[in-house]
């Protein structure tokens, strides 16, 4: 079954919505009251007049959001819901005018109470409602103060509608709201996980929308696994100069300044202390293997940090014998598998041509290990991330095809090996001053000559890539190289948060940065590297970390949450929009109002 993806989309349309959603809302609630206004054969002071209980409407909006979620001034996200309620009123207001040709002001202001109610309810969730999630069946009672005003401030302005009759329909509708309410109630307790998967996306709201990131940890913290996770340094020394190589049992995530987010950057910035640059790849496993915590991140780095001294303290390098297979590029309809010895350890990187080549399951993992007659014990699996698209799955056909292909290394004879390598790093700055999909670690092109045998990789510190610029990097360098492969790191530096709303959400290496200024970086990178070629003695070390509270199925539990909840998408936009505007209709007649 293919994989939607919904969950990233999401968020993506959210935060890059920016300002041009912002002024089209801001244009609709100018120009409906003004072309209501021709309709009715109104005068400019009746539209002026309009213009005022629109904008008390917005404040009224804004100051409940702000009182009963603490929504900070200067977050866009507030304005642009407040937006969204005032334009969703004036439309409403429209239907009105058009069926009863009087000029209708204010009716539409009860359209924003279970929108309002339930963003409310979301976001409130965080703390203020326990363990029952019946609490929130008062969340509908949180807009009536704002619905009193604006109805009010119509009436004073307009003289529409009576006020007698306003409250008739207000306490008819807000009872018909708790049943609404209690329907959300059902649905998420019924489809969704019950009350933790809610508190959870509340917290994860916070953290993306707010870049709070201290609610959306202790939660995670409360689902959380602890066990021992291992982290694979290489220290590579060429005529003393050093520079390291990690490869965590970790995943870099799950979205920025929570937990994980900060792994590689982290990382990069202290063991960059000590040797330049510091090479990052990504190993197996999703977002189970994500660090609950930046506690748990820095106790991770603390321990890569003190081998890496240790490292130094006593000298000892590797003797000048290694050992190992040949290197060698295998490719297959849907995989390109590419085998790099390091001496006794092997990395192994696989890149999916078709499907997205992010993620490879833990249970994938363990399936290839048990098929497949590797020493896996000196096997390092490494996952490209380098082919963005929808379907991320593994099904029978892929493991069956991918174990043939690691059947083939497997066959491969020992030899004595002699390294040549170089590693050029591109900071992070080269690709533009304000970009967000390529993280602190910026660019490294790694060149490694093994028995005469010449391979590139190229290493871009960011959460997938453009499939044409994979491309494009892989088939440029082939007649250089025997072995080429692009990768990227997973990186969630920037992945799900809110602040420059226009830039951030889910962006992948070359959605916005010129794949011409991505392609003279790499040139020139590689230019540097194959000019700096020297013998390489090789260590390893594998660092044990004990005790790291990693998230477990939580964040994967909520992410299928959300997608089934955009999958109901019609359901909940009914529910939500269209039938509240149809009941305060069919009210509105009965009770004489329209």
């Amino acid at each position: 079954m293919k994989r939607s993806r919904s969950f990233e989309h999401g968020y993506t349309i959210v935060f890059r919505g920016g300002d041009s959603v912002k002024y089209s809302l801001v244009l609709l609630v100018v120009i409906i009251p003004y072309l209501m206004s021709l309709y009715v054969r109104g005068s400019l002071t009746l539209y002026l007049k309009s213009l005022i209980i629109y904008g008390v409407m917005f404040l009224s909006v804004l100051i409940t959001l702000r009182v009963m979620v603490f929504i900070q001034s200067y977050r866009g996200f507030g304005t642009t819901l407040s937006l969204f309620s005032t334009a969703l009123a004036v439309f409403v207001d429209l239907l009105i005018t058009l069926i009863t040709h009087r000029f209708v002001v204010g009716f539409g202001a009860l359209s924003f109470v279970l929108p309002l109610s339930a963003m409310i309810m979301v976001l409130r969730g965080l703390d203020h409602n326990g363990d029952s999630m019946k609490k929130y069946i008062l969340y509908p009672l949180y807009t009536l103060p704002s619905i009193l005003i604006i109805q009010l401030i119509s009436y004073f302005l307009i003289g529409t509608i009576n006020p007698v009759r306003y409250a008739i329909l207000d306490l008819t509708f807000y009872v018909f709201s708790f049943l609404f309410i209690y329907y959300v109630i059902f649905k998420f307790e019924a489809s969704y996980g019950g009350v933790d998967i809610l508190r959870l996306f509340s917290s994860y709201l916070y953290a993306a929308l707010f870049e709070y990131s201290e609610p959306f940890e202790r939660e995670l913290s409360k689902r959380s696994v602890v066990r021992d996770v291992k982290v694979h340094l290489f220290m590579l020394n060429r005529d003393n100069n050093t520079y390291a190589v990690t490869i965590p049992e970790l995943h870099a995530g799950p979205i920025a300044k929570v937990g994980g987010g900060y792994l590689i950057s982290d990382l990069v910035t202290e063991l960059g202390r000590y040797v330049n640059p510091v090479v990052y790849m990504h190993g197996v496993g999703s977002h189970e293997l994500d660090p609950a915590t930046r506690v748990d991140v820095r106790k991770v780095i603390r321990a890569v940090a003190n081998k890496v001294r240790e490292y130094f303290a006593d000298r000892k390098f590797m003797s000048n014998e290694c050992i190992g297979k040949m290197p060698i590029q295998i490719r297959s309809r849907n995989f390109r598998v590419t085998h790099v010895p390091l001496c006794g350890k092997s990395l192994i990187i696989i890149s999916r041509l078709i499907k997205s080549s992010d993620d490879i399951p833990l249970s994938v993992y363990e399936e290839l290990k048990r098929r497949v007659k590797l020493d896996w014990d000196n096997v390092i699996l490494i996952d490209a991330q380098n082919y963005y698209s929808d379907d991320n799955t593994w099904d029978e056909n892929d493991i069956n095809e991918l174990a043939s292909l690691l059947s083939k290394i497997g066959e491969l004879e020992n030899q004595r090996l002699e390294i040549r390598s170089c590693v050029n790093h591109v900071p992070k700055y080269a690709f533009g001053p304000i970009q967000f999909e390529i993280g602190d670690n910026g660019l490294i092109t790694w060149g490694l000559e093994i028995n005469g045998k010449r391979v590139l990789l190229v290493i871009f510190d960011g959460n997938n890539l453009r499939r044409e610029l994979a491309d494009a990097i892989v088939n440029e360098f082939r007649s250089a190289f025997d072995i080429v492969e692009v990768l990227t790191t997973d990186n969630h530096q920037y992945t799900g948060i809110a602040r420059f709303t226009r830039s951030r959400g889910y962006k992948i290496v070359g959605d916005s940065v010129s794949h011409e200024l991505i392609m003279r970086n790499v040139r020139r990178s590689v230019k540097r590297c194959l000019n700096d070629l020297g013998i390489t003695h090789i260590s390893y070390y594998p660092v044990i970390v004990e005790g790291i509270r990693l998230i477990g199925d939580s964040f994967n539990s909520m992410v299928r949450a959300a997608e089934r909840g955009v999958m109901d998408w019609k359901k909940h936009f009914t529910v939500l929009i269209i039938l509240p505007i149809l009941t305060m209709i069919i009210l509105g007649a009965i009770l004489g109002i329209l």
